[in-house]
């Protein structure tokens, strides 16, 4: 059990998705479930690949979904512990926004307001909040493929 230092950023690298679909995709790479506490959706739920359509649902913008349980203390006990970066694990809450590089504006303002509890709730500041490429172990990723400063900024 380790003391909550941390909040660190991410993006799906997918144009779609919930929390629902990255559990799927995180137990298919063999992982006991899906790495992040929380996922904000950008509103497309199924791409357009193929003959499928696409469904965009624009209520569903901005929502946010609960992926891994934690329960609300200031330390990450070994069933609350995320899968989202290496070396941060033990001691941060994950939170992924659905999308590459393109965040639409409700999810940017939901993700601020997020954090901003988030926060308020464990006695953290901006400084604890970083960017899966901030993170020592990272491995040259670039997620979640904004500048992190200008986030940390606007909090």
């Amino acid at each position: 059990m380790a003391k909550l230092t941390n909040i660190v950023i991410h993006c799906s690298d997918s144009e779609f998705g919930c929390a629902s679909e990255i559990d799927r995709w995180h137990k298919n790479r063999g992982w006991s479930g899906i790495g992040y506490h929380f996922v904000i959706l950008n509103g497309l739920i199924v791409p357009k690949t193929g003959y499928q359509a696409r469904l965009h649902l624009d209520c569903m913008d901005g929502s946010i979904e609960v992926g891994r349980k934690i329960d609300g203390d200031n330390w990450v006990s070994t069933n609350e512990q995320g899968a989202h970066a290496l070396g941060f694990n033990a001691k941060s809450i994950g939170i992924c926004l659905i999308g590459v590089r393109d965040f639409t504006p409700r999810q940017m303002s939901a993700l601020r307001t997020l954090v901003s509890e988030l926060c308020i709730h464990y006695g953290l500041t901006a400084k604890n909040v970083v960017g899966h490429y901030e993170t020592p172990k990272a491995g040259g990723k670039t997620c979640p493929n904004f500048d992190m400063q200008a986030f940390r900024d606007s909090l």
